[in-house]
């Protein structure tokens, strides 16, 4: 174990217990428990001890270094020092019982994690407690603190409620001191607005719900029931579920449960003489988790599904990736056919696209003038797409095949026949492309062939229920023929707008759309294919002084590839065969790796002369302060701020060097009364003519802000 990991899992431990993963707010936690330094000497021994043994006993570096084991010695020290006077039984029983503590956490999390889905939170902290608590009533080992150090003299001139309030927070890491909770909330408010808002609102509902309560549990319960209300607020309302305008409910909801547990686990260990601690928070927060994993649809209450961050980057990141990803699926459909082609006929489509088999495409050929044929179009062959190959759009194997219908003449049809000659391709995973009225005898597949996209399956006809020469595909669940339609959306094509085209991904064409498949340009492809192992080394300008940044291509354990930097940044990537995506950011704004995060989030691998797309961008990544503490703190209530990146990409002629540019203007705008917010920065990525990023640069107002240049790599 290196100084730096140790000190590492040290302060992450102080952080985990407001769900933070920021080392400067572990450094204030821990500094919030030296306002009683023999408090803080114990509470920072009991970390270490527990970080150390979990290392000593190979468990889990990377949960080790999060804080994972450490958060719950460190409430245990806590407990410790707030309960009992320091002696040397105290030290003895000290280590023991955080050993006791820890193999608690492991067992509780565990059961938890593989039983429910659930994290322990700090379940194992009260129930080593109790254990010992019972333990020492027997034997009588430790002597009792009856004096508690408050400092609330120097702080008299607060309001009432403001005193309470720090001392509940203070009571979370079982300090009793004003001092003590005003460095807490100073921490979270520095860390998230959101947060703060939300530790307010459980402290105001506690003592709403507690005001309703018979004296004698007032008097009793008000702080715990507060300092419980406080917790369960920030982990229902940012934490552990993603925020939203029904956080505020959540909060609530909470709040009435915490005063709920509060009453019956106080009859449960009054006789016992044990404190309820968190036992209302643990048992509410895992009660409402749990129950919300059971609902048909998720609506606004989202638990949290990535690892998290501040509930500000929560919502951001969730708010992006279902802008981005939303309709993404587990594979990417291409379009049957070479070249451009026009959607007849789309998803409830006027003519036969209805009820059942409503998600389904038709396309045609067709000349400037949209026009599907040649001369009068009386005939097959004058029909531009008659006889034109068709693909298959998704790897597969060929499931059947109709191919002896012969083609109609032009209006009329085959309803007997309906479909027309068919072929049904399964793909996996229960998904099936049924493509008919193909040209008679042009089926070049057999029942259970083997096809890559792109293969050759047959020609275009005009055989079944076809009055007209042209395409239908469908998806569906089954091998059967006419089966009920499915909803998949292609992976990418290029959609023409007059004179541009536009790239778009996960998408459902409509009626009249123009489109094709992307065709491939190698060195863009290759510029973005960043393998395993891959090194890349940049150099940039910061303040009139040349610096550098070395990034390596990195796997983690789901599989994800991600870049990371020697300026300790990170970012995560998909590279699908089309399209790079950046799927997520972290690090300081000042890297080189930042800037390429910006100019690239998407890239598709295609050089079409005048193609555009566009993208959206976490606001905590593009907004600086104020507006991102304007916009965290109505969050709660509505997002007044977006963001948009326009996208385009050019060859660039005559050039030795540099084969493309891709130029990516990111707009911040305001909504409804901030709708005369509005700010812009413009980015050039350049790509080598041998398959390398060459440079990057920001430009604002007119004037560079930044310039990275690639200069040494070493890609597999």
């Amino acid at each position: 174990m290196t100084l730096t990991f140790l000190i590492e899992s040290t302060i992450f431990s102080y952080a985990q217990i407001f769900f933070s993963n920021r080392k400067w707010f572990g450094i204030l936690i821990l500094l919030a428990t030296f306002v009683n330094p023999f408090n803080g000497l114990v509470i920072l021994a009991s970390v270490l001890f527990t970080n150390l043994f979990a290392y000593i006993l190979q468990y889990d570096k990377a949960k080790i270094h999060l804080g994972f084991f450490g958060f719950n010695g460190l409430l245990f020290g806590a407990a410790f020092t707030f309960f009992y006077e320091i002696d040397l039984s105290f030290i003895i029983l000290l280590v023991i019982f955080l050993i006791v503590t820890f193999f608690i956490t492991t067992a509780v999390e565990n059961y938890f994690a593989v039983g429910f889905n659930l994290p322990g939170l700090s379940l194992p902290f009260v129930l080593a407690v109790y254990l010992f608590f019972i333990f020492n009533q027997n034997l009588n080992l430790l002597i009792t603190r009856t004096e508690f150090f408050t400092n609330s003299e120097f702080f008299s001139f607060l309001p009432e409620s403001f005193l309470l309030f720090f001392k509940a927070l203070g009571l979370l890491l079982l300090q009793t001191d004003i001092l003590s909770g005003i460095i807490i909330f100073i921490a979270i408010l520095l860390f998230s607005r959101i947060m703060a808002v939300l530790s307010i609102l459980g402290f105001t509902f506690g003592i709403f719900f507690v005001s309703f309560l018979p004296q004698h549990l007032i008097y009793d319960l008000t702080l715990p029931i507060v300092f419980n209300s406080i917790i369960t607020a920030i982990a229902l309302g940012g934490s552990l579920i993603i925020p939203s305008n029904k956080s505020i409910i959540s909060v609530l909801f909470g709040s009435l449960f915490i005063v709920i547990f509060s009453v019956f686990f106080s009859n449960l260990t009054s006789p016992l003489q044990l404190p309820i601690l968190v036992l209302p928070f643990n048992s509410a927060v895992l009660l409402l988790i749990y129950g919300l994993k059971f609902r048909e649809k998720f609506g606004d209450l989202i638990l949290l599904y990535f690892k998290p961050g501040a509930p500000e980057e929560n919502y951001y990141f969730h708010k992006n990736r279902v802008a981005r990803f939303e309709r993404y699926k587990f594979v990417n459909v291409d379009l049957p056919f070479h070249g451009e082609w026009m959607v007849s006929q789309a998803i409830d489509g006027k003519h036969t696209h209805r009820d059942n088999w409503r998600y389904a495409f038709d396309f045609v050929v067709v000349d400037d003038k949209k026009k599907m044929f040649r001369g009068k179009g009386h005939s097959l062959k004058q029909h531009y797409c008659f006889g034109s190959p068709v693909l298959a759009p998704l790897k597969g194997k060929v499931a059947k095949v109709i191919n002896d219908i012969e083609d109609n003449e032009i209006g009329e049809f085959n309803l007997e026949q309906n479909w027309g000659n068919t072929v049904i391709i399964d793909h996996g995973s229960n998904l099936f492309s049924s493509i008919s009225h193909l040209q008679k005898n042009s089926i070049k597949v057999e029942e259970r062939d083997e096809l890559e996209n792109g293969d050759v399956i047959g020609a275009c006809g005009n055989s079944g229920r076809s009055p007209e020469p042209h395409i239908h595909l469908q998806f569906q669940l089954s091998d059967k023929l006419g089966a009920n339609t499915l909803k998949f959306p292609f992976g990418h094509y290029l959609l023409r707008k007059e004179d541009s085209y536009v790239l778009k991904s996960a998408e459902f064409p409509n009626e009249g759309d123009l489109i094709q498949n992307l065709d491939i340009n190698k060195t863009l492809k290759d510029a973005f294919n960043l393998k395993l192992g891959d090194k890349l080394k940049f150099k940039f300008n910061e303040s009139g002084k040349e610096k550098f940044e070395e990034w390596e291509i990195k796997i983690d354990l789901s599989n994800t590839m991600f870049i990371e930097s020697s300026n300790n940044a990170t970012a995560t990537f998909y590279n699908d065969g089309k399209v790079f995506y950046f799927t997520s950011y972290i690090g300081k704004k000042d890297t080189v790796l930042y800037h390429f995060y910006l100019a690239s989030i998407q890239v598709p691998f295609c050089s079409k002369e005048n193609l555009t797309w566009e993208d959206s961008f976490p606001l905590f990544l593009i907004a600086e302060y104020p507006l991102r503490i304007i916009g965290d703190l109505l969050i709660l209530l509505y997002n007044p701020f977006r963001t948009k990146g326009e996208f385009t990409i050019t060859e660039v002629p005559n050039n030795e060097k540099i084969s493309h540019k891709i130029s990516n203007e990111i707009t911040l705008y305001g909504k409804g009364i901030f709708n005369f917010i509005t700010s812009k920065k413009f980015y050039e990525l350049n790509v080598a003519g041998e398959g390398n990023i060459d440079s990057i640069k920001l430009t604002e107002n007119d004037k560079e802000q930044f310039y990275a240049e690639f200069i040494k790599g070493d890609k597999r």
